[in-house]
């Protein structure tokens, strides 16, 4: 079976058109790269000015962060020694003739 070979100026040729593409493809991914980079550190600004306020415009008018939070801890406190009390209501002491708290007829 007969097999058809190249000139070397073919040859060369088609070596000259990889090389080239792969180049391009090299250029390609170095410019993926930066994009990543810079996709990032941009992530990382926006992420910064979002939880300093600097995103939106500031409502004089809003409490202050630190007066919110004291205001829920607070109220969690105070729900939580509700929440204890209840705890103890629920709770009867044993009484003295039975088990397990229950009276006997």
């Amino acid at each position: 079976m007969p097999v058809a070979l190249c000139s070397k100026s073919e040859l060369h040729q088609i070596v000259q058109e990889i090389e080239s593409r792969l180049s391009i493809a090299d250029n390609l991914e170095q410019t993926i790269t930066t994009a990543l980079q810079q996709a990032e550190v941009l992530r990382q600004s926006i992420l910064k000015k979002a939880f300093t306020g600097e995103l939106v415009p500031q409502d004089p008018n809003d409490e202050p962060a630190e007066a919110l939070l004291a205001r829920i801890r607070e109220e969690k406190k105070k729900m939580e020694t509700a929440a204890k009390a209840v705890s103890k209501s629920k709770r009867s002491p044993p009484s003295k003739g039975g088990k397990g708290g229950m009276l006997k007829p």
